[in-house]
């Protein structure tokens, strides 16, 4: 008996004292250290001259995929120089949201993909991801969703806001046109023209714009 609980007081010393995974902080700047210094450096340049830099961390906003381990990409990506500036409008609309305390720019999952890694996330041949329009990102929680809808309802025209919901919290935005759409990518089961719980309980389809 005493041999055993000198055993399991061993494993439990050695589980204390392992070091703990590296955070999604750390992991960007790992990666960082290997980037293209100067494409990231042009990259943050153009945001800061648009205005945008400070909306979304950098860390957040060069997630790739909410499945790069599944798909065993990076989990950062830079865009092409061709598509930098797309990403833009979509900051400026999240600007406008995270001061209404809707969203937080922490929170973005998704950002810029390959068209491998699209295609392995399960996104539309026609995402937007693909452009470098979109961001994908986690709510608190679903008490945000009636602000959320309220906002796109109201100036999701003026701004071409495409807003998704896979589910309640996890959302997708772009700037591509004002149209909605939810887990089965139809509007009719988007949270902003259905009860708030309606897509939830239909079978979700990860299939992402």
């Amino acid at each position: 008996m005493m041999r055993r609980l000198f055993l399991l007081l061993i494993a439990l010393l050695a589980v204390a004292c392992s070091p703990s995974p590296p955070d999604a902080g750390q992991r960007y700047d790992a990666w960082r250290q290997h980037a293209d210094a100067g494409e990231l450096a042009d990259y943050e340049r153009l945001l800061a001259q648009a205005g945008v830099r400070e909306v979304v961390p950098m860390s957040a906003l060069l997630r790739s995929s909410r499945r790069w381990r599944t798909c065993d990409a990076p989990e950062f990506l830079l865009p092409p120089r061709e598509k930098a500036a797309a990403i833009v409008p979509v900051l400026r609309v999240i600007a406008q949201l995270e001061r209404l305390g809707i969203v937080e720019g922490g929170n973005a999952r998704s950002g810029y993909r390959s068209v491998e890694l699209n295609h392995c996330s399960g996104g539309s041949s026609r995402s937007r991801h693909l452009l470098n329009n979109a961001l994908d990102f986690d709510l608190v929680d679903d008490t945000r969703v009636q602000a959320l809808c309220d906002f796109w309802r109201t100036q999701g025209s003026s701004l071409g806001m495409g807003l998704g919901f896979y589910t309640p919290t996890m959302i997708h935005i772009d700037t591509a046109g004002h149209r909605t759409w939810g887990t089965d990518h139809h509007r009719g089961t988007s949270l902003c023209v259905s009860p708030v719980g309606r897509s939830s309980d239909a079978a979700p389809n990860r299939r992402t714009p």
